[in-house]
């Protein structure tokens, strides 16, 4: 009896190494064994997103340890090298593989990079921003989606208005262009009345033709400067006037800062890309809806 209960034992034992086994085995398949560094770089150039030809060979390096060491932004619980070696890789991880390669080409380290990569991928959530009744361009239904919080004072935000501008002509049907009001008025005194300024043309229907006028002058925000404005924008003068006093017009223009505070901008332009802030230099601005789209 006791030779039997030994067997059993064995036997139940020997079952058990074989199922850790096969266990082990599924497991390594599902994340993939550990890839080479020539492994990655070949994966790398085979997605053809970006050109390793502009980084140095201490960057490429750099380049592959952050890769080999980042999660896949993808629903599955892959490693991002190992989705991006499959067949058709999710589109987000191409997104990954161009927000490391920008970090790196403005000459971020590994341990910042990884602790913007999990921001950006892994932890950040869209925000709620209410866009009821703001200004908008573009289609509802757009892919992408552009809240821009901006002050009529910052020259910042006059070069990303242009560029915006520029970006819009290039795709029409896949982007909407949603504004803020966040006038920074310890820096630019006169920027909250050319908010409400630009916010009284909207009553007329010439809200992006204010905007510009504004824009052009260059931050010369005084008073004269802002009636020139209206003038360009073709406002009836008498009534736009009446309208920069109405309390409803102010309130528009405080509820955007209101909330501009509560997301805890602190500076211009801010902007929020289907509702994730981006944080990446604004020349990127356009390779990054690219990759959207």
């Amino acid at each position: 009896m006791k030779l039997l209960k030994n067997f059993e034992k064995k036997k139940l034992f020997k079952y058990f190494l074989i199922a850790s086994t096969v266990k082990l085995i599924f497991l390594q398949g599902c994340a993939g064994a550990p890839k080479s560094d020539k492994e990655i770089e070949r994966i790398i150039k085979a997605n053809k997103i970006i050109d390793l030809n502009e980084l140095t060979s201490s960057e490429i390096r750099l380049f592959i340890s952050i890769v080999k060491k980042s999660a896949s932004p993808c629903p599955d619980s892959l490693g991002l090298a190992d989705e991006l070696s499959k067949e058709k890789p999710c589109k987000e991880a191409f997104q990954a593989l161009g927000f490391i390669y920008r970090r790196i080409l403005d000459g971020y380290g590994e341990s910042e990079i990884l602790q913007k990569y999990t921001l950006r991928f892994k932890e950040k959530k869209p925000v709620s921003i209410d866009i009821a009744g703001r200004p908008s361009i573009g289609p509802e239904n757009a892919k992408v989606t552009l809240i821009v919080f901006s002050d009529f004072g910052c020259p910042h935000c006059r070069r990303l208005s242009l560029l915006i501008q520029k970006i819009l002509k290039s795709h029409p049907d896949d982007i909407r262009i949603i504004f803020k009001h966040f006038p920074l008025q310890s820096i630019h005194p006169s920027s909250m009345d050319a908010a409400i300024a630009c916010e009284a043309a909207m009553v007329q229907g010439s809200f992006w033709q204010m905007h510009d006028a504004l824009f052009n002058l260059e931050g010369n925000l005084s008073k004269e400067n802002i009636l020139k404005a209206a003038t360009t924008a073709g406002l009836d003068i008498t009534r736009w006037k009446e309208d920069i006093e109405s309390s409803i017009i102010i309130e528009r223009v405080n509820a955007d800062i209101k909330e501009g505070e509560k997301l805890g901008i602190n500076g211009t332009p801010a902007i929020f890309i289907n509702g994730i802030e981006f944080t990446e230099s604004p020349r990127y601005l356009e390779k990054y809806i690219e990759e959207l789209l």
